[in-house]
């Protein structure tokens, strides 16, 4: 690239993997793959993509680690050279030559120009000016070498965030945030960067949690991260740094795709570190990858799913409905996956050795607690992707055992409650917190309301005390709020 090159304004270059001229080297891809290809020495300098291509110094420390930048060339080459339509040998020289003419120019470019240094209150103004006078086909040069020079003394990762985060705190238009998310996300790019501002973290399953709990900004973490995690955190949650999200996935990504363990080498822990990371996903939704995401989770985890170790890891569960709930969310989760059939064997097992369906009787509790116990099991079975034919023979027994406590629940109603209001407002109120399961046991409970509502005395105990024409127009919106609400009331009418 010449001097005149920055008098006049180059056609765009179409993104490429394939590094052919120098400016190819600058774009998102390409510093990605530097990423990966210069891991090691990036680590141990503690600098970014960006700062070895804008750094003279950095460059020439490089490339003096002759076999290190020799094999990260020659691991290049090899990956490049099919869809390059070149041999390893010919892609090989030619990155060569991309890379030093790149050394070569950026030398000329910095020596022709020095680096401006950064004022944090101006740096706004600095890039809208520094764009303008630079029209070239790498673009944001003059940017990115000042952001350099301005980053240079730094000595840990924490302190380039620190530098990065006056910037992003003193933004006074979306052109600076834009350049510092490409700057953080290349920091957070590293795992050695990431486990310095978050904290050190000593499972691989802790690390993608606290990746997951970033991910999902601005709700509320449940990591205890260090300070820099905190700071990344509110930053996340306040900016759309959409490339900083997009190098976190990348992190979720390639922890997931590893074959180390997430909860150390004893199966049972690796388990639990699995359902506790399933568990974060889950809930982050969309924002820590959705559907994709799961996908990937749901390859590892039949590899260390077994009836044993599902037991082991949920055996802390006192209550042989809750291991059941557990255990039928994680199948619902596992899609397609083979692991489904060892979670399958793990709640037979548990359904028919504990004789869980008649666990639920008059003495086990609260009535209207022990009935709403029954229907959140039942609702995990429906929601399970368990077979129909499996579901039948797990719900109808639930069904009976409900339709069994149901007259008791009724006759204890109308012991407690005086009036046919009391009795069809405490029914009502069940309803409307989804005590009663859908079907046969809700029509049930439906048709004892009715009767009470029916009762001629019903119209006066339920208006009793409301004297005035307002009160008792409250009382009969709010009667045909819970009548909608409980499903008894479906149309504008009650």
């Amino acid at each position: 690239m010449t001097a005149d090159a920055d008098k006049e304004a180059a056609p765009a270059r179409p993104a490429t993997a394939i590094c052919r001229e120098p400016a190819d080297l600058y774009t998102p891809r390409s510093k990605r793959a530097i990423a990966r290809l210069a891991r090691e020495f990036l680590d141990h300098v503690k600098a970014t993509p960006s700062e070895l291509l804008h750094s003279v110094p950095l460059q020439r420390q490089y490339m003096d680690m002759g076999t290190t930048y020799q094999a990260a060339a020659q691991k290049a080459a090899m990956t490049q050279a099919q869809a390059a339509n070149q041999n390893v040998q010919q892609r090989l020289r030619e990155l060569y030559a991309c890379v030093d003419g790149a050394v070569r120019e950026t030398a000329e470019r910095l020596k022709a120009k020095p680096p401006a240094p950064i004022d944090p209150d101006t740096f706004n103004d600095f890039i809208i000016a520094a764009r303008k006078a630079e029209m070239t086909e790498t673009r944001d040069f003059t940017i990115y070498a000042s952001l350099t020079l301005y980053l240079a003394d730094t000595k840990t990762w924490g302190e380039k965030f620190d530098r990065l985060l006056v910037l992003a705190d003193s933004a006074s238009g979306p052109e600076v945030l834009v350049i510092v998310d490409q700057l953080i996300a290349e920091v957070v790019d590293s795992k050695i960067a990431l486990r310095e501002l978050i904290g050190e973290i000593d499972t691989l399953g802790k690390h993608l949690e606290a990746i997951v709990d970033l991910l999902g900004a601005p709700n509320p973490p449940k990591t205890e991260f260090a300070e820099g995690g905190f700071t990344l955190h509110r930053l996340l949650g306040s900016h759309p740094l959409t490339e900083t999200r997009g190098s976190l996935m990348r992190q979720l990504r390639r922890g997931l795709e590893s074959k180390n363990p997430l909860g150390g080498k004893n199966p049972a822990a690796d388990l639990h570190a699995h359902l506790r990371l399933l568990d974060k996903i889950g809930r982050a939704g969309d924002a820590a990858g959705g559907e994709n995401t799961m996908a990937l989770f749901s390859e590892r985890l039949p590899k260390i799913l077994s009836a044993d170790t599902l037991s082991m890891v949920l055996r802390s569960m006192q209550k042989a409905e809750d291991r059941l709930v557990k255990a039928l969310d994680i199948h619902r989760r596992l899609g397609n996956s083979p692991g489904r059939q060892q979670v399958r064997q793990y709640i037979y097992n548990v359904f028919e050795f504990e004789r869980v369906a008649q666990q639920f009787t008059p003495d086990a509790g609260p009535l209207p607690e022990t009935i709403k116990r029954v229907t959140t099991l039942h609702h995990a079975f429906v929601t399970s992707g368990l077979a129909e034919q499996h579901i039948l023979k797990y719900i109808e027994p639930l069904e009976q055992a409900q339709a069994a406590l149901l007259p008791l629940l009724f006759q204890a109603i109308e012991k407690d409650a005086e009036t046919a209001a009391a009795r069809a407002m405490s029914l009502l109120d069940l309803c409307t917190d989804n005590t009663f399961m859908t079907g046969a046991n809700l029509k049930t409970a439906h048709q004892q309301i009715r009767r009470y509502m029916s009762d001629e005395s019903f119209a006066t105990s339920f208006l009793a005390g409301a004297d005035d024409k307002q009160t008792q127009t409250r009382r009969l919106v709010e009667l045909h709020q819970k009548l909608l609400a409980s499903g008894l009331a479906r149309t504008g009418t009650a």
